[in-house]
């Protein structure tokens, strides 16, 4: 009896972790995970009031099974012990197929023992066929009667590009989910430098209220622009009175206000309350109350700078439009971009150059190949 060689189960577990199957199936998890949180509503863990108004607005939208789903961590998904559990083994099977990847670009260097069977090619001149594959940028190797014909070394080099580019954008979004950060709903005037989460990054908006300027390393998106002042008052004799924001509020000379929504304030000394709404295209409407009992004295709808006169009362009201920005720092932007390009540049160029390796032989004044043929000589097969 012939003893046979027993299995190695370590390489049985490595023919696993590095198989196409596995990597599929590890991607089809992330995407579906992926998928959910655009049709999940994903809770906002670092803003409390934003995490209030998002459980108001699940629990009308899926009732009773609201805390069912919230208890199986459908709705933080990104967060959840099972989907980083897939993006760590994603990574580790990226990176075996990486390191395979790269012992069999070392390995494919030389000419190959053939594989596969034999087939024979019926009218093909063997030195024409050798001739007319070099002319398609395939390499060939050996010497007559034995040829290797083969796409080395860009067929071999674009995996290691799609899974080198994988991994760095796996690496790019960790890095930043460590050491990355968000702030949401940041109200800035213009001429105002608003400080950020980390003490060394700001946000301004410009004078103008037109442009963003940061700090270098962040990311600024605006999410919405509107109207400002920056109020001041002042008596007949041009001293400035003082006003008042809230009941509680320090009284100040000058006051800017952000036009979100209506705002007030008051001028004790003159005995007026005045409202500041916002109106289309930039414009505000400024009514002027007296207090007691709340009569209306005068309203007006200005843009850009104005004054008026009340009563006695000299209001400046200067333009200081504002903008609501979201500030995105990720250190991992790096990373990931040199990552995407090349990902794209691999998955092109195996699209383009797909890995393919055969021989040719002349035996018996007959020309046979083996392995995969490219269609052109397929054609030649032998029935």
């Amino acid at each position: 009896m012939i003893a046979q060689t027993p299995r190695d189960p370590w390489r049985a577990i490595w023919q696993v972790a590095i198989s196409d199957g596995l990597l599929i199936a590890l991607l089809l998890g992330v995407s579906f995970g992926l998928t959910l949180t655009a049709w999940l509503p994903q809770m906002p863990l670092a803003d409390p009031s934003a995490s209030a108004q998002w459980l108001s607005m699940t629990q009308a939208r899926f009732g009773q099974a609201t805390a069912t789903m919230q208890a199986l961590g459908l709705f933080t998904i990104t967060h959840s012990f099972g989907f980083r559990a897939l993006l760590a083994l994603l990574g580790g099977c990226l990176l075996l197929r990486l390191i395979e990847g790269s012992e069999r670009f070392r390995r494919n260097r030389e000419m190959a023992q053939p594989a596969g069977e034999w087939r024979s090619l019926a009218d093909l001149n063997l030195p024409d066929a050798v001739s007319d594959l070099r002319d398609r940028r395939y390499r060939v190797l050996g010497e007559s009667p034995l040829f290797q014909a083969d796409r080395w070394p860009w067929a071999d080099l674009f995996p290691l590009l799609i899974h080198t580019g994988a991994l760095l954008l796996l690496a790019g979004l960790l890095i930043t989910y460590l050491w990355g950060w968000q702030v949401e709903g940041l109200i800035v005037q213009s001429g105002e430098q608003a400080a950020l989460d980390d003490a060394e990054k700001w946000v301004a908006l410009d004078k103008d209220g037109r442009g963003v300027t940061h700090s270098p390393g962040i990311v600024t998106f605006v999410e919405q622009r509107g109207p400002g002042v920056q109020a001041s008052a002042a008596d007949e004799t041009r001293h400035p009175l003082a006003l008042y924001q809230t009941t509680e509020s320090t009284p100040v000379t000058q006051l800017r206000i952000v036009l979100t929504e209506e705002r007030y304030f008051a001028i004790p000394e003159a005995q007026m309350v005045i409202r500041l709404v916002a109106q289309p295209e930039g414009s505000v409407l400024v009514q002027v109350y007296r207090s007691p009992p709340g009569q209306l004295i005068t309203g007006q709808v200005v843009e850009g700078d104005a004054e008026l006169e009340v009563e006695g009362v000299t209001l400046e009201l200067a333009s200081v439009p504002y903008a609501r920005i979201t500030a995105t720092f990720n250190p991992g932007l790096w990373p990931s971009g040199i990552g995407i390009v090349l990902l794209l540049v691999g998955l092109l160029g195996s699209v383009a150059w797909p890995a393919r390796r055969f021989w040719l032989r002349e035996e018996a004044e007959r020309v046979q190949a083996a392995g995969g043929l490219p269609p052109t000589l397929a054609q030649s097969e032998e029935g």
